[in-house]
């Protein structure tokens, strides 16, 4: 959640309702967020002086524009270029894409690309481990019965992987161009 309050903030000075617009219309479609957890990340954002803001009076009421510091530009930058957590594999891929427009350079861009696709590569290896696992089990019809989706779910988290290597392919691709 901070790291996407920051995304935000590197493109433009923002109030609470208009992060929450931002998720709402936005990044909504790979991270949700309610007013409350937005708080809750602006306030440890202010406490490790990642943000600040200015308070103004508009039509009679305080409002507080919020805005990024160098030590939250850092946070950020590093947070693009670090692994991702293979329990928060597909979220954190399409945040870094979705922001993938803020850093400037190339190679810096392809380096995250080839991150998030090494990532996404670790994780077919894993499920496709666990699929070799459990088509080697001895089950009984009524196994089989019981675990039958259970397997099918399986199924849907290898290929959804191959294809977001694959999509995040094009995009190192589409780079090298």
């Amino acid at each position: 959640m901070d790291i996407v309050i920051l995304g935000l903030l590197m493109v433009q000075d923002l109030t609470v309702y208009q992060l929450n617009q931002a998720f709402k219309s936005g990044i909504a479609l790979i991270y949700s967020a309610s007013y409350g957890s937005i708080l809750s990340a602006i306030k440890k954002l202010l406490l490790s002086k990642e943000i600040t803001f200015i308070e103004l009076v508009e039509n009679g009421r305080n409002k507080k524009i919020y805005h990024i510091t160098e030590a939250g530009r850092a946070h950020f930058v590093k947070w693009m270029h670090a692994d991702i957590d293979g329990n928060k594999l597909e979220t954190m891929a399409l945040c870094k894409v979705f922001f993938l427009g803020l850093i400037e350079s190339e190679s810096d861009k392809k380096k995250i690309l080839e991150n998030i696709i090494s990532s996404i590569i670790q994780m077919e290896e894993s499920l496709d481990q666990l699929s070799q696992y459990l088509s080697h089990l001895q089950l009984t019809d009524e196994e089989k019965k019981l675990h039958g989706y259970q397997f099918k779910t399986l199924d849907y988290g290898i290929r959804s992987h191959a294809m977001a290597r694959e999509w995040a392919q094009q995009l190192l691709d589409e780079l090298t161009i």
